[in-house]
């Protein structure tokens, strides 16, 4: 693990050179993200001015879960999107056969090789929204209460990822299958709001099957809410189905791949 990280530092810190090449265009676009999340904010400070509670969820509860969206949000745009948008590329282009003949794992390098520095300000808008929120004592959380947050916020990054995992096996069987980026920003647009919203007929289905709630609705729950082991049992059940179907399924994708000339 130690030599896939350094090399993985390397790709980072040439992703790193070539944002800062236009060093006024990169942090132009750092403050676009931090100005997109502060309208995302005032959106949700919007509904407050009509209600009281929305879906069950008092205000500093909702900012609590926007705050944790954004987080789950910026992090994936920052570590998986390009690769998932990058992946038909290598594909139809035959530059996968180069990194799946290196000795090291191809599933690490495909995932992680490129990296968007730019999504920086969207994340640290949302670190400082929910420090902000704890440090004021809007939030009060005690320090079991808080482990429950880091595990409900653990397994999100694993769903994530299995659903990130899978479009990217998909991707590779598929070969021209090129908006795989695209459907996993509309998974994200489904976790945007808390599954409260939903009619109650169908808030087993993102608890189970295709399980949303997870992303952002559980681990706000947790932090705001109190701890509920049930869903933290739950969400760990999930996270192991979830991650062990998509490793199998991208074993599968390889094993079909026929490289550009097949």
């Amino acid at each position: 693990m130690g030599r896939h990280l350094r090399i993985l530092i390397h790709f980072w810190r040439a992703a790193l050179i070539q944002s800062m090449e236009y060093r006024t265009s990169f942090l132009l676009s750092v403050f676009a993200n931090g100005v997109d999340f502060c309208l995302g904010l005032a959106q949700y400070a919007l509904f407050f001015s009509v209600a009281d509670t929305v879906a069950g969820w008092e205000l500093s509860q909702l900012l609590s879960f926007y705050a944790v969206f954004m987080i789950v949000f910026s992090l994936h745009f920052m570590l998986l999107y390009p690769n998932l948008a990058a992946i038909s590329r290598l594909v139809n282009a035959g530059t996968l056969d180069l990194v799946l003949v290196k000795p090291v794992s191809s599933q690490i390098v495909l995932s992680f090789r490129e990296i968007s520095f730019e999504e920086g300000g969207s994340l640290l808008a949302a670190l400082v929204l929910l420090a902000g929120l704890l440090l004021t004592g809007r939030v009060s959380v005690g320090l079991i209460q808080f482990a429950g947050f880091l595990l409900a916020l653990c397994m999100s990054f694993i769903i994530v990822y299995a659903a990130f995992l899978l479009l990217l096996g998909l991707a590779i069987r598929l070969e021209k299958f090129e908006n795989t980026s695209d459907l996993l920003w509309t998974i994200f647009g489904l976790c945007r709001y808390p599954v409260d919203i939903f009619p109650k007929s169908l808030r087993w289905v993102f608890y189970g099957f295709f399980p949303i709630a997870f992303v952002s609705t559980v681990p706000a729950m947790v932090l705001t809410q109190g701890m509920s082991f049930h869903l933290l049992v739950g969400g760990v059940s999930v996270c192991c189905l979830f991650g062990f179907t998509a490793t199998r399924f991208w074993a599968w994708s390889l094993g079909g791949y026929t490289s550009a000339g097949g």
